[in-house]
């Protein structure tokens, strides 16, 4: 069956050359597709081909393919050169010469340069010339690999060296990772390699001593940074490279020959025959070391003949690594924001931005703070992408959402048997997840300081041991924390440790609410009707309302306005059509309210505004025999009529929280009021509550 082959280059034009050059060599035992950059449809490529090679692109071209691409092992990234004849005229030019060399980019050019100075062209001057660049207008002789399209038009002579080619090794790995054992002997392959500028000295010698078939593949393994065992169908040992013998203790001319279960006892027992007869891939361990095997068995003509082990050592790091990197690339520990999405003109989102940016280049701790719905998750996504850990992991994780016990196993995973209902074979942490990259620890305040003793002990040792546990793990990891509060009050209360808060105050920044950003909030409302897919305009009364208002909710909130403007259809919106909450002078007569000059001042300041709302939940609360969640409150509230969401529900529970009139429990405890809010409770029942519908 043909393997699946899938080329990509930077032009479109270059395409045709190397896909002629692998058909010539590998014919119908291949199924080639093309894509180019130039084109813009490398997005569309196949992503469970046998094989990516990636040829002549930049190297950002080269980072958004290989983003594409799950299994990086899948990849060659090819050796350009060039044919012999065609150097061999370049070399009847006089030192001193002058020339243009055109390629397609800056890059490139460069690149062919550097392989011409390689093969000896070293007495021409090569000039680099790409498309929107200068050159010299007395320069007359223009040098292009392939590229005559973009040679200037002052040039009167041009030499096409054609498209670089494939070096003889890139051709070699190509033929490997597709196990076609056959190639090196291929008479297509020999007359290739003698017609090339530069052979490579390995294969060069090879020709030259005219070896018999056997040395190809001795040449070959020695070449590899892996250690290989050949295996035939009797279980013989017929292949030994220096690193397989280095690393399973063999001696190579006493193991040709002998029986693999002779040789190699414990890793015998760890393999049967059907597993050499299928490709495959785990994780071994000899003799203590950890060991990524691959085996890769040989048919010749439908007959199974024998296979391959391929053998790479991996540190403890390495080990662990290589089990989570395949999970990670489906869980999507990805950052998807920069700083180009954080939406704003204002001097306030500005300044911050670019204290943001230059706090990125760094690896210290950011702690970022603002109110609910500023943000600051945008914030960490942004300073990840901008960070040099911006290939790696960025895994976020909301400290408010679990329980102790469940937050401290995401965190810090456990080995198996740590608790009863422990997975089999454990399960990774996020500490682990985020190795080499960032872990962003939102609502960080509702940390318990357990484990906030725990997380400190990471920050200053990086390292940390999983729940039931007996092994230190390595950890590097880039840590941005955030908190709607204030951390440093929660330290004088006593509720947050003090170390732990200057370490990872290390880097602070502040991020304004969205009443002292000015006009933004129109950007941003503008920016949310275009994903909504909506588009109206604010009457001048309307937009001072907007600015006179509080937005406690910041961009949540006001993408809640939005879409409720959005189902009201308007195309001009004026002050009437805002809601009832918006502008409280415009209510009706039984919704006003005037604060009693009895009860909490906090509390009337938090809901100034939306009294109403605060007075419901306080009453309802009040009224209930155990904790209510935020959906039943929700509910309740829209049956009395208020225009409100389960977020702005969640940010008033909050606010009640810190004020110490409500606690606010984690899972399914729900939220009820304290002793103090259920004073408050009592206090305004006597004088009655508001009507509010």
């Amino acid at each position: 069956m043909a393997k699946t082959v899938v080329l990509i280059t930077q032009a479109a034009s270059t395409c045709p050359t190397y896909a002629q050059r692998l058909h010539q060599f590998f014919g119908s035992s291949i199924a080639l597709k093309t894509f180019s950059v130039e084109a813009g449809d490398f997005p569309r490529m196949p992503t469970d081909a046998d094989l990516y090679i990636i040829a002549a692109t930049s190297s950002d071209a080269f980072a958004q393919i290989s983003a594409l691409i799950p299994d990086k092992e899948h990849v060659v990234t090819p050796s350009l050169t060039f044919f012999k004849k065609e150097i061999d005229a370049l070399r009847q030019f006089p030192r001193g010469t002058q020339a243009m060399l055109v390629n397609l980019s800056v890059q490139m050019a460069y690149e062919s340069i550097a392989e011409l100075n390689y093969l000896g062209i070293t007495q021409i001057e090569f000039i680099p010339v790409y498309p929107g660049s200068s050159y010299p207008p007395d320069v007359t002789l223009a040098i292009t690999p392939g590229e005559s399209r973009y040679v200037p038009p002052t040039v009167l002579q041009v030499i096409d060296l054609g498209p670089r080619v494939f070096t003889t090794d890139t051709l070699l790995k190509i033929a490997l990772k597709l196990g076609f054992t056959w190639f090196p002997k291929s008479a297509e392959f020999c007359s290739y390699a003698e017609s090339l500028a530069h052979q490579g000295q390995s294969l060069a010698a090879l020709w030259r001593a005219n070896l018999k078939a056997e040395s190809y593949l001795d040449i070959l393994m020695g070449t590899l940074e892996t250690g290989i065992l050949g295996i035939d169908v009797n279980s013989c040992c017929f292949a030994v490279n220096d690193l397989a013998e280095s690393m399973l203790g063999l001696k190579k001319k006493e193991s040709i020959g002998q029986s693999f279960h002779v040789l190699c006892p414990a890793l015998s027992r760890q393999l049967t025959e059907r597993d050499c007869r299928h490709k495959t891939s785990r994780l071994i361990q000899l003799k203590g070391t950890y060991f990524n095997l691959t085996i890769a068995p040989v048919d010749w003509q439908g007959e199974y003949i024998g296979c391959f082990l391929l053998l790479q050592r991996f540190t403890a790091e390495e080990e662990r690594q290589q089990q989570f990197r395949l999970q990670m690339y489906h869980r999507g520990y990805q950052s998807k924001y920069t700083f180009d999405d954080i939406i704003g003109q204002s001097d306030a989102i500005l300044r911050t931005k670019q204290i943001a940016a230059r706090m990125a280049a760094t690896d210290s701790a950011i702690l970022l703070t603002g109110e609910s719905g500023t943000g600051k998750e945008l914030f960490a996504h942004s300073i990840h992408n901008a960070s040099r850990r911006r290939d790696l992991p960025f895994v976020a994780i909301n400290c408010a959402a679990l329980s102790d016990s469940l937050l401290e196993s995401e965190l810090f995973g456990y080995d198996e048997g740590a608790f009863t209902g422990a997975r089999k074979g454990g399960k990774l942490g996020l500490f682990e997840y985020a190795h080499r990259g960032t872990l962003f620890l939102d609502e960080i305040e509702a940390m318990s300081q357990t484990l906030q003793i725990k997380l400190l002990r990471v920050l200053q040792e990086k390292e940390f041991m999983r729940m039931g546990g007996n092994c230190i793990i390595p950890t590097d990891v880039r840590i941005i924390a955030a908190s709607n509060e204030d951390l440093l009050e929660r330290v004088r209360q006593g509720t947050f440790r003090k170390d732990l808060y200057y370490r990872l105050n290390t880097l602070p920044i502040s991020i304004p609410p969205l009443r002292d950003r000015g006009d933004d909030l129109f950007l941003i409302a503008a920016h949310l009707m275009d994903r909504a897919g909506t588009h109206f305009t604010f009457s001048p009364a309307a937009q001072a309302i907007l600015r006179s208002y509080r937005w406690d909710g910041n961009v949540r909130e006001l993408s809640n306005l939005v879409e409720y403007l959005f189902i009201l259809g308007k195309e001009r919106v004026d002050s009437g059509d805002l809601p009832d909450y918006l502008c409280p002078s415009a209510l009706p007569a039984r919704e006003q309210f005037t604060p009693k000059p009895s009860g909490d001042p906090a509390f009337w300041q938090a809901a100034q505004g939306r009294e109403p709302l605060f007075c419901f939940l306080l009453r309802t609360l009040g009224g209930a025999d155990q904790g209510m969640g935020r959906g039943t409150l929700l509910s309740g509230a829209l049956k009395e009529g208020f225009r409100t969401t389960e977020q702005e529900i969640r940010d008033i529970l909050l606010t009640l929280n810190r004020l110490g009139l409500v606690t606010v429990s984690r899972g399914r405890g729900g939220s009820r009021l304290s002793q103090r809010g259920h004073a408050l409770y009592q206090e305004l029942a006597q004088n009655a509550f508001p009507k509010i519908g």
